[in-house]
């Protein structure tokens, strides 16, 4: 099991969201839920996030947004885009665009801890510094 950490879901799709949500909380990771690129830049420069779900678009932007507003806040957070269809196109293009990972929906537990677990590894450095208790999740 993961210990506590903080994870942006700016998935628009309620279905799709609810799922991650619960796979989340399982991991005993705390969901901050946002639908938009304004939300989802908002909370960056705001809040101590540890990893970001995204779908590949937004209601208000295409997928090109995410990777700036994640390189626009106070740290460098780990994204990871989540869809129900693999195209090994569409894989390639958001890895290119500066994704950390992409994962399928249904989510499955082991998938989440293991590629978050990964994320944490890499960006070690809390999104915040006042977090940084926040940032010892592992796998375990």
């Amino acid at each position: 099991m993961m210990r506590a950490g903080r994870a942006l879901v700016a998935i628009a799709n309620p279905e799709n969201r609810e799922a991650l949500i619960q796979v989340l909380e399982v991991c005993g990771l705390e969901p901050i839920c946002c639908s938009t690129i304004g939300e989802v830049k908002m909370l960056l420069a705001s809040e101590a996030t540890d990893v970001l779900f995204c779908e590949t678009a937004f209601a208000d932007s295409i997928f090109d947004d995410p990777p700036r507003a994640v390189s626009s806040g106070k740290q460098s957070t780990p994204m990871i885009v989540c869809s129900r269809l693999y195209d090994p196109a569409v894989y390639l293009d958001v890895m290119n665009r500066g994704a950390f990972d992409f994962i399928l929906c249904p989510y499955r537990i082991e998938d989440v801890k293991w590629v978050v677990g990964t994320a944490l590894r890499r960006y070690p450095e809390p999104a915040l510094k006042s977090q940084a208790d926040l940032r010892h999740a592992i796998c375990t």
